[in-house]
C-alpha cells in the first residue's frame, strides 16, 4: 500500500511590527505492506475489511480563496490556513481524504480547526479572552476543582492515552473510575483532527472507550486489533478526538454549588505519574477570591470517582497539532502542589 501526504500552507506572522506571508510545502510518501508481525517494506498487498472511500470536505473550496482572505487579517501573531491531502492506494484500489485546516497562535495559546478561513477573526477574538485577577495568599494541600473545557480535555485525554492497545494501563476490571462515558471521534467535521481514515487506510468511527464508568475499547491497529485508530507513517494506536459525554449541570449552577471551591482555566498540559494524573493548570482562581498559584493539579486514579458533576455545556477543545477533544466543566477533588 502506498500512503501519500500533501501538506501546503500559506503562512501570515508578525515580526515586531511588521508582517511576513510564506508558503511552505510537506509530501511524504511511503510503500509499505501489512504483515503477521505488523507494517513492513516488503509483503503482499492486502486492503483492510473497513476501507476507506474518497472525501472532500467543504473547506476545500476556500483553499483557493486564501490569500484574499489573509490580506483582510491585521490581528493574532501567527496564522496558518493549510491544505491537507491524505492518500491510501493499493494496486487496484486509491482512497483521498481533502480538507482545509486552519491554526492560530495568540498569547501563548494555539487554536485549530477545520472550515472555512474566514471564521479565523473569531477564533481571534476567543483567544484573547483571558481575564486578569488579583493573586491572593493560599496554601491548601487539597481542594475542589471546577475544570474548565480545556482542563476536562487534557483531563479525559490522558486517561484515553491510557487504553492504548499496546499498552493498556486500565483494564475492564479497573476500578474506581467515574460515572463517566468517553468516545474517541474522528468524524467531528469541524475538528482541525477531522479523519475520515485512519492512517492504515481503515474507515474511521466513533468509537466508546469508556461506558458509564467501564471500560469498553481500546485504540488500536490492524496488527494489535480494535482497527481504525493507527496514525503515523508507520502506524501505531492513538486518539483523534477524546469526547466527554456531557451532564445535565449549568455552569452557573456548579459554580453556586460549589463552596469553598476553585475553578481552573484552561491547562497547559497533563501526564501519567505513577498510579495518577498530574495536570498543569493556566489559572487557579478561588471562587471567594482571587488567583492563587499552583504548579500542578494532582489527581491518584483512585480519586478519579470524586469527579460529580458534568454540565451540559460542552466547547471544541485545541490539544495539540494531532489532537483534539470536546469537554464540558466538570467537577473534581485533586491534590495542589506548588
Amino acid at each position: 500500500m502506498k500512503y501519500v501526504l500533501i501538506k501546503e500552507s500559506v503562512i501570515k506572522e508578525r515580526d515586531a511590527s511588521n508582517w511576513i506571508t510564506y508558503e511552505r510545502t510537506e509530501k511524504v510518501e511511503i510503500e509499505r505492506f501489512m504483515t503477521s508481525t505488523g507494517w513492513s517494506s516488503i509483503g503482499e498487498d492486502r486492503k483492510p475489511e473497513d476501507l476507506c472511500q474518497s472525501f472532500t470536505h467543504p473547506s476545500f473550496e476556500y483553499w483557493n480563496k486564501r490569500g484574499e482572505i489573509l490580506k483582510k487579517i491585521d490581528d493574532g501573531e501567527k496564522i496558518e490556513i493549510r491544505k491537507v491531502i491524505r492518500q491510501m492506494s493499493w494496486e487496484n484500489y486509491a482512497c483521498v481524504e481533502q480538507k482545509v485546516v486552519n491554526f492560530i497562535t495568540l498569547n501563548d495559546r494555539r487554536f485549530g480547526f477545520t472550515g472555512n478561513p474566514s471564521d479565523i477573526p473569531s477564533v481571534i477574538e476567543f483567544l484573547k479572552q483571558d481575564a486578569g485577577f488579583k493573586q491572593v495568599p493560599l496554601f491548601l494541600d487539597h481542594g475542589t476543582v471546577i475544570l474548565d473545557p480545556e482542563a476536562t480535555g487534557r483531563l479525559i485525554s490522558t486517561l484515553a492515552s491510557m487504553l492504548k492497545a499496546n499498552n493498556k494501563l486500565l483494564t475492564n476490571e479497573e476500578r474506581g473510575l467515574p460515572d463517566i462515558t468517553v468516545y474517541d471521534d474522528p468524524l467531528i467535521p469541524y475538528s482541525h483532527v477531522f479523519y475520515t481514515f485512519d492512517d492504515e487506510g481503515v474507515k474511521t468511527r466513533r468509537k466508546e472507550l469508556i461506558g458509564n464508568g467501564q471500560v469498553q475499547d481500546y485504540l488500536g491497529t490492524l496488527y494489535l486489533g480494535h482497527h481504525g485508530n493507527g496514525r503515523g507513517f508507520y502506524p501505531k494506536p492513538d486518539f483523534f478526538n477524546v469526547v466527554l459525554k456531557p451532564g445535565d449541570w449549568k455552569v452557573q449552577e456548579l459554580m453556586e454549588e460549589t463552596k469553598n471551591g476553585f475553578l481552573v482555566l484552561g491547562s497547559t498540559g497533563a501526564e501519567i505519574v505513577k498510579k495518577g494524573i498530574r495536570l498543569k493548570p493556566r489559572k487557579v482562581i478561588s471562587l471567594g477570591g482571587g488567583e492563587i498559584m499552583i504548579r500542578e493539579l494532582a489527581i491518584p486514579l483512585a480519586e478519579l470517582s470524586t469527579l460529580d458533576a458534568i454540565t451540559s455545556d460542552s466547547r471544541l477543545v485545541y490539544l495539540d497539532e494531532d489532537h483534539g477533544a470536546v469537554a464540558p466543566f466538570v467537577r473534581i477533588k485533586a491534590r495542589f502542589l506548588y
